[in-house]
């Protein structure tokens, strides 16, 4: 994005992409013609008016698919709760949403009685959101996204994605009147064919022929005199998208304390699967949370065939699953694939005979892990690269910000229009 944005404005630009092909985390893949996005479900929603409007222009010739967001949570096979949680206890079996709104209004209680905010994740799901949610939802949940134990994470990512319904509209939900969340995402866009990779498709077309695919980076080092060897040739200014804790490998001259951060910076992989189905008689839903481990591996599952009518052949329908790991990948080969399938449909998810297509991929760097001394560590390696003229940091890991597709643009953007103003200025 920012490459493009600068070549508009009449810089020079060379972009060295690591892989075969462009897109990362973004990428798509069709198999008999079923449409698979690699790494997650991603949709288009926004809160940033640059961005909608981008998106305007960049679909301006086949405007992107519009859909209402349904989600839930499969808490059982009898109970697909909307989510967020919190907002839809009413929705619970009795005794569940019993425990539930007891324990919301204990930690109320306790935070009104002076409770300080806990600094470790497993506390702070009890002292926000009380026991019982912790021990229907939360607790299994993020144990199984994240791979770790609740206590040693932190908690400075969880504004902005961790819903936070206020009391009287869990007590509503409890008495059954579910009440919305997440307003800002009831609507989201995704592009009509080729699925969510067709959108850095569409970014990527006016600078091509500037993107060279297979090639990754092996040295950074600042060069004599002003600007930046890559691999032996000379730039003015450097954007870096390199994940972070891998950046000491390629910048021999960084500073050992950043270095020793950047390395201790941890992540969790995602297996995505591919599943086609031979008929169209799929919910209506978006996606759903599998938070229970009798669920089997899965955490979420997206019904791609919702979010555009061409991501699968007409009356045939497709599901994708998403399994996070730490280490050792889960198995995509086809033994893989089938068993996969085979957990979800014991979760009752599918119907296994209905399986047409299966396919798989494996995204060894997709989530951020914030353990409890990511910010410092983070810090350590971001005030290091901000220090070095000409060079920038940016991404979800290239500087371990968790963001949406959108704040990425809006972050491109922003560092686009800073870089544009310093090389005018002669900086």
């Amino acid at each position: 994005m920012m490459a493009r944005l600068l070549a508009a404005d009449g810089h020079e630009v060379v972009i060295f992409e690591a892989d075969h092909e462009i897109g990362g985390l973004c990428r798509s893949r069709i198999v008999d013609g079923y449409t698979f996005d690699l790494a997650g479900g991603h949709i288009l929603f926004t809160k940033d008016e640059r961005v909608s409007r981008f998106w305007d222009e960049l679909f301006a010739d086949e405007p992107a698919h519009v859909t209402e967001r349904k989600t839930r949570i499969l808490h059982d096979t009898d109970h697909w709760v909307s989510y967020p949680f919190e907002n839809a206890l009413g929705e619970l079996p009795l005794e569940h949403n019993i425990a539930c709104t007891e324990g919301v209004l204990r930690a109320h209680i306790e935070r009104q009685n002076g409770a300080a905010e806990p600094r470790d994740f497993a506390s702070w799901i009890r002292w926000k959101m009380g026991a019982g949610i912790a021990k229907h939802f939360m607790d299994p949940y993020n144990e199984k996204i994240w791979k770790a134990d609740l206590a040693t994470m932190g908690t400075s990512w969880i504004a902005g994605r961790v819903p936070d319904a206020p009391l009287e509209d869990v007590l509503r939900a409890s008495l059954g009147s579910t009440t919305e969340g997440y307003t800002h995402q009831s609507v989201f866009r995704y592009p009509k064919h080729g699925g969510f990779a067709d959108m850095h498709e569409r970014i990527a077309r006016p600078i091509a022929h500037k993107i060279v695919t297979g090639h990754r980076v092996q040295n950074i080092e600042r060069a004599e005199g002003e600007g930046w060897l890559v691999d032996g040739e000379r730039f003015d200014k450097v954007v870096s998208t390199i994940p972070l804790h891998v950046l000491p490998q390629v910048m021999a001259g960084m500073d050992d304390d950043a270095a020793g951060a950047a390395r201790e910076l941890h992540y969790r992989g995602v297996a995505s699967y591919l599943i086609g189905l031979d008929h169209d008689e799929i919910p209506d839903y978006s996606w759903v949370y599998l938070p229970h481990e009798k669920m089997g591996p899965t955490n979420r599952i997206t019904y791609l065939s919702n979010y555009s009518p061409h991501n699968a052949p007409e009356g045939k329908s497709s599901i994708m699953a998403e399994v996070t790991y730490a280490g050792t990948p889960p198995a995509i080969d086809k033994a893989g694939q089938r068993e996969l399938a085979r957990s979800l449909a014991r979760a009752g998810v599918l119907d296994e005979g209905a399986v047409t297509v299966t396919d798989g991929a494996i995204n060894p760097v997709a989530y951020i892990l914030y353990d409890l001394e990511f910010e410092a560590k983070r810090s350590r390696v971001v005030s290091w690269c901000d220090s070095q003229p000409g060079f920038h940091a940016v991404g979800r890991f290239g500087r371990y910000e968790y963001h949406n597709s959108d704040q990425c643009l809006g972050r491109a953007m922003d560092l686009a229009q800073t870089m544009a103003a310093d090389l005018a200025a002669g900086r």
